[in-house]
């Protein structure tokens, strides 16, 4: 059946933006939307299915490189089949390994009808595809571990959930089989294949006239292995992820594990929220300390009794300054930073310090030091009042006993009695 060109159906050159098609999937969307379309229904369910693949496809750069670089063969799809021009009338005519060209029919949304169980379903079809390509697999020799890991592949059904931890239940695993969907993909993914391709040899062996001829056979005919097990590969491995990113169990588990991030994001917020409610009501209960208050009246008062043009002080001033107050501080408390424990030659020195961050830094440490403290020691009076009311509460009988001082009286008493007598 012949496809039509992702491009063609959107509207677009094969240089659209992402701008340009977004637009016109838009455009092509309101056209064929089956709301629209009351009196055909079925064609335009069918070319709106068509349209949003094609977008979906367009709008993914991985995608879209891929399906640019096959596009022939996905357009072509079951009506082509490559001859091979260089095969041989002796060659393995046996082999019945599915091709590349036939693997390219299955990216397309018109290779099933629905997603669901039925012959022509999503399920049926890709888990039909997928066991051939196993079986295949399974013909060719390998190790023991090899044929157990490929023997539990299942593509599961509609109900089998992508991995053994969504929504809590254990039902991930296929029946049967050890392996989940998650593993399913993730070998089809990272797909490797036995097949040697030895049927893409152009030749034979056996007809080479010489050593050197036979050595250049060898070297044409690997050449067109490897360039055939590569594209096969690529082929596995672009197809299953072209199938998980359409399949519904993984869109469930992906918006499953996105809601989950969401909450968890969300209870992250919740708790810095609190967190930093909790340093604010700290902050506002805190009283600043006499030490922490900065006085710059001495620095105003110091730079305001001096002139710019270096005029002499006036004699009240020097005196005042010469002999200050008894009960003012002296000059080396003021120049002192008991946080920092630094002194300074002036007061402009000490107000440049005060300003640094270093110093805030230290007085931000010292107060949440102090904070820690009250409440160390509010804990602490709280406790012993509790002690006391429960001393007060149920009072316990102390026994009267004779302290030290009178004992050493009484005993004075006797001897002064004995001495008398």
């Amino acid at each position: 059946m012949a496809r039509t060109c992702y491009y063609e159906l959107l509207g677009v050159e094969r240089s659209a933006s992402d701008a340009e098609l977004k637009k016109a999937y838009r455009r092509q969307a309101l056209v064929w939307h089956p709301d629209k379309n009351h009196g055909n229904v079925e064609e335009a369910t069918q070319v709106f299915a068509e349209i949003k693949e094609a977008y979906e496809t367009l709008s993914d750069p991985q995608e879209r490189a891929w399906y640019d670089n096959h596009r022939e063969q996905i357009l072509r799809g079951d009506d082509y089949v490559q001859a091979d021009p260089y095969s041989q009338p002796d060659m393995s005519a046996n082999v019945s390994f599915m091709s590349t060209e036939t693997l390219m029919r299955f990216f397309s949304v018109t290779s099933f009808h629905g997603f669901d169980d039925s012959p022509n379903g999503f399920f049926a079809v890709y888990r039909n595809l997928f066991t051939t390509l196993r079986d295949e697999e399974l013909q060719v020799p390998g190790s023991p571990a090899e044929d157990d890991i490929l023997l539990n592949l299942d593509f599961g059904h509609a109900h089998t959930l992508y991995d053994d931890g969504e929504s809590g239940r254990q039902r991930g695993r296929s029946a049967g089989t050890g392996a989940t969907l998650r593993d399913f993909y993730n070998f089809w993914t990272t797909f490797g294949t036995r097949k040697t391709f030895g049927w893409f040899d152009r030749y034979r062996l056996a007809d080479a006239e010489n050593r050197q001829i036979r050595r250049l056979m060898e070297k044409e005919n690997r050449h067109l292995r490897e360039k055939a097990r590569r594209e096969f590969v690529e082929a596995v491995q672009n197809l299953a992820a072209w199938v998980r990113k359409r399949d519904p169990r993984y869109k469930s588990y992906v918006d499953h594990k996105q809601r989950q991030q969401k909450l968890r994001e969300e209870e992250r917020r919740r708790c810095i929220a609190e967190q930093r409610a909790a340093v604010v009501e700290d902050a506002s209960e805190y009283v600043r300390q006499e030490w922490e208050e900065v006085d710059y009246t001495n620095i105003l008062d110091e730079h305001l009794g001096q002139s710019d043009e270096g005029d002499a002080v006036p004699e009240a001033a020097a005196e005042a300054k010469e002999e200050p107050a008894a009960d003012s501080p002296s000059t080396g408390e003021d120049l002192d930073c008991a946080i920092c424990n630094k002194s300074f030659k002036s007061a402009a020195q000490k107000a440049n310090h005060e300003k640094s961050n270093k110093h805030q830094k230290a007085v931000r440490e010292v107060r949440r030091e102090m904070l820690r403290e009250e409440r160390e020691m509010a804990k602490m009076q709280k406790q012993q009042q509790q002690q006391q009311q429960n001393e007060t509460a149920n009072p316990e009988p102390v026994p009267q006993q004779l302290s030290d001082s009178d004992e050493i009286l009484e005993q004075m008493i006797q001897e002064l009695t004995l001495a008398q007598a």
